[in-house]
């Protein structure tokens, strides 16, 4: 009597793969002697190793769906492509018993690779080799290494091509899919930042995105994909590619003009179309807001044509003195941006009530912020008007008929300076670089007989450049009561 002792990892294998259905005989793959002879080309195209202790009852594992996989796309490619199916098992027991179970097995993996998609026509099982090498291993758990299934892949020879049915393979590949841009939708825009969103065809993982020159991914989840762009100004091409699973190139492309907005300004003082008395003094105040997307350059309150330069806050307000010089002065605000893109507000006229005789007005202004320029006058009696004696009422050295109505210590100015009534006289204008650290370019206007519409003159001096250097300047000479003016050398 023989006893045989199955090694588990054999006998599990054989009981799930085989235990739920037993192919019948006319299914069975062909067995083939296992010596290679002129029908066969001895070259080994391609080989898999299957160990038998890894092979799942119902299903392959990852790896193994793998390798079917590679299998499968050979043959597809070569008809001549055979596969030789063998299973080495342990030499314990009986000869034919041994033969009998690794033909089993061979016949249940045979049935798996057919589910697969592999033809039964180019499955050759060889009959089960014994390795003896098992009595080698130290340990029972040494047989699994050794017991397993490989998996050859020959060219056959004329004896196999006989075997074949011939077949024409056409492999259908499904339709092309399609990439969609979503958003942004429309053609024109004026926002530089936008969430670009879109959908894409079922495979397609990940999808390159180019606008311009830059170009960037972004992983497809869902089938649909969201990235954010920024738009250079003008026309911006915009082209979204991705690859489907049989690798075919999928696009979509949008074009979006791009124009960035202008510097918007908004004034909200002095009202429109007001009429303020300025019997004590001409100066109101300009206010109002400017809303950029870009960081300002330059803004300037333009009073009667004359632009003078705006102070603008961390926020986009300002507020800024003006002397009116008209019985209706008109302001506007213009601002530019860094990228040259110039906004301007409305016109907002104001018109002056109780315009004394005033026959002299002198308003000084510069261009550069966080510098001091102060306004100095002098008669022919060698009293003098400036920020420490503005008035009669402030310092007995002051022009008696004067008044300094405005010392702007920050900003662009103005220093606004007066005189009411028409009394014989000779005032000389002066400026003075107070403090500051950089060069400026000054500026002075002359209104003369403001209540006089028919006599009324108005004179701009300057740019007259001032700096640390050089600290002052005389400007003008003006004569009263017949209003002549004499521009100073400086």
């Amino acid at each position: 009597m023989h006893v045989r002792f199955v090694y588990p990892v054999a006998l599990s294998c054989l009981i799930l793969l085989c235990a739920p259905q037993v192919a019948a005989p006319a299914e069975r793959a062909a067995i083939y002697p296992g010596t290679p002879g002129p029908e066969i080309d001895s070259h080994i195209l391609f080989e898999t190793v299957f160990p038998l202790n890894e092979l799942l009852p119902s299903r392959w594992t990852a790896a193994q769906r793998k390798e079917v996989a590679y299998i499968l796309e050979r043959m597809k490619k070569d008809n001549r492509i055979f596969i030789l199916l063998q299973v080495a098992i342990d030499p314990i027991g009986r000869k034919e018993d041994n033969e009998r179970m690794g033909m089993e097995i061979s016949q249940a993996i045979a049935d798996r690779l057919r589910e697969s998609g592999i033809r039964r026509d180019r499955i050759l099982v060889v009959p089960a080799a014994v390795d003896v090498r098992l009595f080698d291993e130290p340990r029972w758990g040494g047989f699994a290494g050794r017991q397993k299934a490989v998996i050859r892949g020959l060219r056959g020879g004329p004896w196999l091509q006989v075997r074949e049915t011939p077949v024409t393979f056409r492999e259908e590949l499904p339709p092309e899919g399609v990439i969609r841009i979503i958003d942004p939708v429309e053609e024109k825009t004026d926002h530089a930042r936008h969430v670009l969103r879109g959908t894409a065809a079922e495979g397609v993982r990940t999808v390159s995105i180019s606008v311009g020159q830059e170009t960037k991914t972004a992983t497809v989840y869902q089938d649909g994909f969201e990235a954010p762009v920024s738009l250079q100004a003008g026309v911006n091409h915009i082209v979204v590619t991705g690859l489907d699973p049989y690798g075919r190139a999928l696009r979509a492309s949008r074009e979006i003009l791009y124009t960035p907005p202008k510097p918007s300004i908004v004034l909200t003082s002095p009202p429109a179309g007001s009429v303020v008395d300025i019997t004590r003094s001409p100066v109101v105040a300009v206010r109002g807001k400017i809303r950029s997307r870009n960081p300002l350059a330059t803004a300037y309150l333009i009073q009667n044509d004359i632009p003078l330069r705006l102070r603008i806050g961390e926020d986009g307000s300002f507020e800024q003195p003006a002397a009116l010089i008209t019985d209706e002065d008109v302001f506007t605000v213009e601002a530019q941006d860094l990228e040259g893109r110039t906004g301007v507000s409305e016109q907002r006229k104001v018109g002056a009530r109780g315009i004394a005789e005033r026959p002299l007005m002198a308003i000084l202004y510069w261009d550069e912020d966080d510098i001091d320029i102060d306004l100095h006058i002098v008669d022919a009696k060698e009293f003098h008007t400036y920020f420490d004696a503005p008035d009669i009422y402030e310092s007995a050295t002051a022009i008696q008929e004067g008044k300094l109505l405005l010392d702007n210590r920050k900003g662009f100015g103005p220093e606004v300076f007066t005189i009411d009534r028409n009394v014989p006289g000779v005032f000389t204008f002066s400026a003075e670089y107070y403090r500051g650290k950089k060069a400026c370019r000054v500026y002075l206007t002359v209104v003369l007989f403001a209540g006089s519409p028919s006599r009324k003159i108005v004179r701009v001096f300057g740019p007259i450049v001032l700096s640390p250097a050089k600290r002052t300047a005389r400007l003008v000479q003006v004569s009263l009561p017949g209003g002549n003016i004499v521009e100073l050398p400086h």
